[in-house]
């Protein structure tokens, strides 16, 4: 059940497994993966375990990497220490904590920003009044600097960035800072936000356009066609995986507007989409999820799954 893809300085990539907490290592351009270890702590749920997975900006020298975690209790964000062989890790600390945990709705997406510091998908528990709730952290896109600390400037010292989501999985950045996030909705509406601090996007009063409350989406989509999850930005569009629309989607974007009609790519043809990254090379890499057994745009499991696909969108 592979869920987060970070790409290291040599080109090589780490990926996480949802169910079994490991960590395994890509090389670069591709290969036989091989486990680097397993994440303690770790307590698999029917959409949790280990999820987002993201380097540090400095990991040739800390050997850092962060990520988000489903514990008996609550979720966290924690900072693991990759040895120089990539045969082991350990848990240094945790970052942030006190996120609620439940059978869904997790988030777990992790990035860095332009600015250099960790921003953070949570979903709300499956309790909706968490997103709008200020001294819940579900709900939520965080932001913290890779120490755990709060970034100066924010609102009453707290790691929120914006409220109102119902679940965020996918969080990318474009050429001008500009921040976007992927959220799945209900059963009406699948959006893509641009994240501006301290902005309310309407869950649970809104979901996508059906609503008047809340920051309004650039884009959405029903449900069917998306469940969208991993997101990336590279050649003027965002590229967004759907889970239940088995596809992924191309969205024109320009300083935090669409520019032009969402085209969907590779429909059907391998299954649910969980993560996408932009790798050195300019091409994107996916994750597949089509081993995690879902009941939500499942699919039979197929040969080969699940797996990483390389795609060049330069052409």
């Amino acid at each position: 059940m592979p869920w987060g893809l970070t790409f290291l300085p040599d080109g090589s990539a780490l990926v996480s497994e949802r169910d079994s907490a490991l960590i395994k290592r890509v090389p670069a351009g591709g290969g036989p993966a091989r486990t680097v270890g397993r994440v303690p702590g770790v307590v698999p749920k029917a959409e949790g375990g280990l999820m987002g997975i993201v380097a540090s900006p400095g990991f040739a020298d800390d050997r850092t990497v962060y990520a988000s975690v489903t514990g008996a209790d609550k979720n966290s964000i924690v900072a693991l220490h990759i040895a120089a062989d990539y045969r082991s890790l350990r848990q240094d600390r945790v970052l942030l904590d006190g996120i609620r945990t439940a059978q869904r709705h997790h988030g777990g997406r992790l990035a860095i920003g332009p600015d250099g510091n960790l921003w953070i998908g949570t979903g709300d528990a499956f309790e909706p009044a968490n997103a709008a709730d200020d001294t819940s952290l579900n709900g939520k896109v965080l932001r913290t600097r890779t120490d755990g600390t709060v970034p100066d400037g924010s609102a009453g010292n707290s790691p929120i960035y914006s409220s109102g989501h119902r679940n965020v999985q996918g969080i990318a950045f474009g050429p001008d800072g500009t921040a976007y996030a992927s959220e799945l909705g209900h059963r009406t509406w699948d959006e893509v936000n641009v994240l501006r601090a301290g902005a309310d996007y309407g869950w649970p009063e809104t979901e996508g356009i059906e609503g008047s409350t809340g920051t309004a989406p650039i884009w959405t989509v029903h449900p069917d066609d998306a469940s969208p999850s991993g997101m990336a930005y590279t050649a003027g569009s965002l590229w967004i995986g759907a889970l239940g629309g088995q596809r992924l989607w191309q969205l024109p974007v320009d300083g935090g507007r669409a520019t032009g009609e969402a085209v969907a790519h590779h429909s059907g043809e391998y299954g649910r989409i969980r993560t996408v990254e932009v790798a050195p090379d300019g091409a994107l890499w996916l994750i597949t999820s089509n081993t995690d057994g879902s009941t939500w745009g499942g699919v039979d499991p197929r040969p080969g799954d699940d797996r990483i696909l390389h795609i060049d969108v330069s052409r």
